[in-house]
Order: C-alpha cells, then sequence, then structure tokens
C-alpha cells in the first residue's frame, strides 16, 4: 500500500460565510429512517436522513472518493496504526468543539448497541485500541494489518461524549439526545411522517442555501411523484419507474440519473438441513435441503433473465449484475460476467441434482423498499417456475421484512445492499456469518464459503493495493461462480426529480441531502 505522508483538507474558507436564504425546502423521500440513533442500524434509509444531523471523520463525494470531514487530515503510520487530526473549527450544535475524545466515544459506543437489525460493528471491529494523543488528534490502532481505516470511518456518524455513556437508542428517538455535529438539528420527529430541521446555528462547513427543510416520507410512488407535480414538495427521491417516461417530457421537471453502488441479489438459506419454505411438488417438507446443492443454486441463476428484468420490469434503469459491484470497481473480478439465461441448462441441472420433477419455495421480498422491488421478484419466480421450481412469492413491508430475515425467518429472500468498496460488500453480505467477527452482518440466510472466506481474511490484512483487490477478485470468483452462493441480478441507477428551477446532486448510494439540491 502506498504510505504518502498525510492527506489534506480541500480548502473550505470560501463557502463557510454563504448566508442562508430565507426559502424553506421540502422533500419527499420513499423511506424514512427506522431510528434517529445514529449507531443503531446500518441501512441506506437511515443513513440519508441521519447525514443531516451528524457528520463523520471522512465524508464520501457522490461517487465515493474519500474527503475530508470532521477530519482535516489522516494517514497510515504503520499497517496497524492511523492518525487522525481534526479540524480546528469543528463543533457540536450546541457550541461545543469536537475533539478525539468525542470520537473515541462514538466508537466505542457502536459495538454495545443492543437489538440492532444492521449492526455498524462491522466498521469497528478490526479496532484494538483509540489513543487520544491530545484534543485534536487521535490514533486508531488494529489487531492485524488492516488498511480500510479510513473507509470504516466514512461510515461512523460522531456524536458528542456529553450525551453520556448511558445513552439509549431511545434517548435519540424520543429527542432526549438532541447535540448534533452535522448541518442541521432537529425540531420535529414523526416516525414514518415527517422529519422537521433547521440549520445549525453552530455548523461550521459550507452553508446550504435552506433555512429550514422538511422530509415527508411518501412511501407510495404514485403519492410521491403527485406531491412533486403539485408543488407539496419540490424533490424527490427514488423516482417510480411507472412515472419515468411521464417525467421525462414534462418541462416542470428536471430529472437525475446515476449508476448505483448497490446490488439487487437473491440469498438462498444454505444452512439448514430442513429449510422452512421449501417443499416437494406435494408440499411436504424437502430434505435434505436442496439449496445445499450448487447445481440447484446455478439452475436457479441461469434460470433468471436478467436483461429482461432490467428492460422490461425496470424501464432501462439498471444494468444487469455478475460482481459484488460495477465493474470497474477495485477488487471486482472483470471476468465474471452476467450468469446467461438458459432455461434448459437449468432444467439439466435440476435433474442432474436428483429433482427433475422440481420443487416447491416461497421467496420472500419486499413491496415498498426498492423501485418496483414487488415486480421485480414475481419476474424471478415466473422464471423460477418455468424450470419447475413452483415458486411463491410473499411480500411485506421494509419495517418488518428485514427484522424477519435477521432471524433466518426465509429460506429464500430478494434485497438489495450497498456500498462505497468491494470489502464492505464482502464483509457485511457475502462472507459467512461471524458474530464475534464482526462479518456477515448482513448474511441473513447464512450461505457460506470457507474456500472464498479464507481469501477474504487474508484480503483484510493486506496492506498492498493490487495484492488486496487480487485476493478480493478470486474470492469472488469462487463464491459467486463456482458456488453460486449468492446470486446477484442487476446493479440499480438512482434516479432523482426535482423543480424545474433546482438541481439535486445524485450520490450513486442513493443518499438525497438537502443541502445538495441547490438553486440553478
Amino acid at each position: 500500500m502506498s504510505r504518502k505522508a498525510t492527506i489534506l483538507a480541500a480548502a473550505l474558507a470560501a463557502g463557510l460565510a454563504a448566508p442562508a436564504l430565507a426559502e424553506p425546502l421540502t422533500m419527499g423521500i420513499k423511506l424514512g429512517p427506522s431510528s434517529l440513533d445514529p449507531h443503531f442500524r446500518f441501512a441506506g434509509e437511515t443513513d440519508n436522513t441521519l447525514e443531516h444531523l451528524y457528520f463523520r471523520l471522512i465524508r464520501e463525494s457522490p461517487t465515493k472518493e474519500l474527503r475530508p470531514g470532521i477530519a482535516q487530515s489522516w494517514r497510515a503510520v504503520d499497517d496497524r496504526t492511523w492518525e487522525f487530526t481534526l479540524r480546528p473549527e469543528a463543533t457540536f450544535s450546541d457550541g461545543s468543539p469536537i475533539t478525539a475524545e468525542d470520537v473515541a466515544f462514538s466508537l466505542r459506543r457502536v459495538p454495545r448497541i443492543e437489538g440492532s437489525p444492521g449492526s455498524y460493528v462491522i466498521f469497528t471491529r478490526a479496532i484494538e485500541a483509540v489513543e487520544v494523543a491530545d484534543p485534536r488528534r487521535l490514533r486508531i490502532r488494529t489487531r492485524t494489518p488492516y488498511p480500510f481505516i479510513p473507509i470504516d470511518m466514512a461510515r461512523i456518524f460522531i456524536v458528542s461524549r456529553s450525551l453520556g455513556e448511558g445513552v439509549k437508542t431511545d434517548d435519540f428517538n424520543a429527542g432526549r439526545a438532541a447535540v448534533f455535529s452535522g448541518p442541521w438539528v432537529l425540531e420535529t420527529y414523526r416516525p414514518g411522517e415527517v422529519l422537521e430541521l433547521r440549520a445549525n446555528p453552530n455548523w461550521w462547513g459550507e452553508r446550504s442555501p435552506w433555512s429550514r427543510v422538511t422530509i415527508r416520507t411518501v412511501s407510495n410512488d404514485a403519492a410521491r411523484t403527485a406531491a412533486l407535480l403539485s408543488g407539496a414538495v419540490a424533490a424527490i427521491d427514488e423516482v417510480s419507474l411507472a412515472d419515468l417516461p411521464r417525467l421525462r417530457t414534462d418541462r416542470r421537471v428536471t430529472l437525475t440519473q446515476i449508476p448505483g453502488s448497490r446490488v439487487m441479489y437473491v440469498a438462498m438459506d444454505m444452512d439448514r438441513d430442513e429449510s422452512p419454505f421449501v417443499r416437494d411438488r406435494a408440499g411436504n417438507p424437502l430434505t435434505p435441503n436442496p439449496l445445499k446443492d450448487v447445481r440447484v443454486r446455478k439452475a436457479l441463476s441461469h434460470a433468471i433473465d436478467r436483461t429482461a428484468i432490467v428492460e422490461r420490469v425496470l424501464e432501462g434503469a439498471a444494468t444487469p449484475a455478475a460482481n459484488l459491484l460495477p465493474d470497474g470497481t477495485p477488487g471486482t473480478n472483470p471476468d465474471l460476467k452476467p450468469t446467461p439465461y438458459d432455461p434448459d441448462r437449468a432444467r439439466r441441472l435440476l435433474a442432474e441434482a436428483g429433482l427433475a420433477e422440481g420443487f416447491r419455495v416461497t421467496l420472500h421480498a419486499t413491496n415498498d423498499r426498492y423501485p418496483n422491488d414487488d415486480k421485480v421478484a414475481q419476474a424471478i419466480a415466473q422464471f423460477w417456475t418455468r424450470i419447475g421450481v413452483q415458486t411463491e412469492v410473499a411480500l411485506q413491508p421494509n419495517a418488518t421484512f428485514f427484522a424477519q430475515a435477521s432471524r433466518q425467518t426465509f429460506s429464500v429472500m430478494a434485497a438489495q445492499y450497498g456500498a462505497s468498496d468491494v470489502s464492505t460488500m464482502y464483509r457485511a453480505l457475502v462472507h459467512s456469518y461471524d458474530r464475534a467477527g464482526g462479518l456477515g452482518s448482513a448474511n441473513r440466510t447464512r450461505h457460506a464459503s470457507p474456500r472464498a472466506d479464507a481469501l477474504v481474511r487474508e484480503a483484510l490484512a493486506t496492506m498492498d493495493d493490487a495484492k488486496r483487490n487480487a485476493l478480493f477478485a478470486e474470492a469472488a470468483r469462487i463464491a459467486l461462480a463456482e458456488e453460486t452462493i449468492i446470486i446477484f441480478v442487476y446493479y440499480p441507477s438512482y434516479v432523482y426529480a426535482a423543480r424545474q428551477d433546482l438541481t439535486v446532486e445524485p450520490f450513486n448510494d442513493g443518499r438525497f441531502l438537502a443541502h445538495e439540491i441547490r438553486k440553478r
């Protein structure tokens, strides 16, 4: 790994004194946060909202380049030590300075969170010690050589140690923990309905053009588009694919689209000998669990026509997937291509596995989380049914789906996962579940590839970029192509819409931020 002395911050001074306009902004979002605790659940919709209220040591550009945040610089001291220097001007909303002690407090708090359905601990598991050198400088020491600390620190929100060691998730949700490190402060929160924010009077960074922001949760796609066209909101995220053709020709609206750093996947229960939603053709429990057979998993992958889903179900707002992230992302395998649609081969593979007559399965999916998620699930079910795997679709709202998935309730599930880098994707989604090691936090069906896991663990301790990326690429070849422990279907694009006089800065992870919406 290259060890350049210091990564320096870009100057922000020109933007610090920009005055806020009197005009408020109202945004319409598909999904609101599941909690206001910035360490409770690592999920896109929660991060998207909480980034208004909290800031990180390192921030990310719209295309995931690392930029200075609360830290003005950082450097690798050696293979196991990273040093961060904080901005002297960084303050909390109560006017107190953000110090190295606050950072240490935030990092200690992450693994103590109870009941998280998607823990941030994957971003702290490598840390052995946090050493505070002085109020503006700290060192993070890792147990082994570990190159990902900067990426991990772009995930953890910083909170004030003045909140106390005993601060709970309920304190954040109830508004009792009301000290913020981001550009806005909270005025009102009604779960599932609205957040009302006002500009942080002690914000030290670039000023937004808005004095107040109202973020309305409008989960119904048609209603969200209608709210934009009626003027009830000025900008919306996750534009309904059904509305895209109409909005493209509406001069009152501007559309912005960006390929997403996210993959839509199908995960299968490879853990249990008898899986709860796998049955024989007569509806009786089927043992051994056919999903443990790689030939069955490959058959299910070959049965999916990815191009048809992208073109017919998603209005072209996606790309067929083969890797953890789109081609060109460091650590992906350039030799992997989307599994070809081949129903005849799928049937042959089922016959080789002794399942020529097929079997029955239930595919669980969300119906309000991703663009056309219900229609995508129905399409996959139809493809599988055509090869003899009779598939029923069970749809659930996002609010209940992931909690049940985390309890391994399902046999087969369809969802999406996003991250800026292959290491996070592998650690959270593809690696076998390892609670003690903080790995596999999003592996809700307990799929596993011990061979690939060994390569990933080696990669996580490899400081040389080229060697590390080669290890990840080989792990992907084994887990995704050879063993097919998880099926990747497509990379969705993110589409935003706004009033004609506004511009929205698109982020390839789907973030939708008030301070990135500007007047033309």
